[in-house]
């Protein structure tokens, strides 16, 4: 049996008109109905940079908006004289991983707060995980 999870990422700073968290959306499928915090991770940022991959080799890539943002040399769209250029999807993965175990990217399921890799999720019906990217302040 499958289970399908939304995922929303949202920033501190991004707000609408109406002062309601801004966000982006989709979802992603899984074979069980549990997962882990790094099950979810992996078949997150796998899924990304696949997308990412492929609006780079069909010439529509845009800003990516992945979890993590890839290095300056996975950045640039083409390399000279080798056509687009792949973003590493296992460099990638280890970035958000880094990133959520320092606390820069927390994992909500629901209203909880995930604190550790290797939790366990329990994906049910309208069930959502926020990915909330926390920005330093300048000058602390």
């Amino acid at each position: 049996m499958t289970a399908t999870l939304t995922i929303r990422d949202e920033g501190l700073s991004s707000r609408d008109a109406q002062g309601e968290r801004e966000g982006h959306s989709f979802e992603l499928t899984f074979p069980s109905e549990t997962i882990t915090v790094r099950e979810l991770i992996r078949e997150r940022v796998y899924q990304e940079v696949a997308d990412e991959n492929l609006r780079r080799r069909s010439g529509t890539a845009g800003r990516f908006r992945g979890l993590v943002q890839p290095s300056p040399e996975e950045a640039s769209p083409n390399a000279p004289k080798q056509g687009p250029r792949e973003i590493d999807w296992k460099a990638q993965f280890e970035l958000a991983t880094q990133a959520f175990e320092a606390r820069r990217v927390l994992v909500l399921v629901g209203e909880a707060q995930a604190t550790e890799l290797d939790e366990t999720i329990t994906i049910g019906k309208g069930c959502e995980v926020t990915f909330l990217r926390l920005v330093p302040l300048v000058g602390g």
